[in-house]
């Protein structure tokens, strides 16, 4: 778990940075207008290989080209978070370990322990993660 200084400090990443409200995240094309705002997004760093990611277009066939080509490419970290890293990630209603399994342009894949259950005999689900809250757990 990163300490309270570390959790104020903009990863060096792959991808743009950006913190609002305490909450980490890689922000889009359209989000960084509001870094010349000012007062908005406080804190931003570009990405040492990638801009910020281009709008989602909402026609399903060029969705699934962007998701495909832009979003899926692999990254060497995202957000400063590498494959093997072991981080905390906010559940609806609790925390919990996970692996970092990938990392890609849009975000990274986690797998987390799932709890026993008569119902399923799975003992893994894997999430994607995007955004990092002030509390240093990340999330959807």
């Amino acid at each position: 778990m990163p300490t309270d200084s570390e959790l104020k400090v903009l990863p060096k990443s792959s991808v743009p940075a950006a913190f609002d409200r305490g909450h980490l995240y890689s922000p889009t094309l359209a989000l960084t207008r509001f870094v010349l705002v000012g007062g908005y997004i406080y804190d931003y760093r570009p990405g040492d290989l990638y801009e910020p990611m281009p709008a989602t277009p909402s026609e399903p066939e060029a969705l699934a080209w962007w998701r495909r080509n832009i979003a899926a490419t692999p990254v060497p970290d995202f957000l400063g978070l590498l494959v093997g890293d072991q981080i905390s990630v906010q559940h609806v209603t609790s925390t919990g370990h996970a692996e970092v399994i990938a990392t890609e342009r849009a975000g990274a894949v986690v797998r987390y322990p799932l709890p026993k259950s008569d119902f399923s005999t799975k003992t893994h689900a894997e999430m994607y993660i995007r955004r990092r809250n002030g509390a240093g757990h990340w999330y959807p």
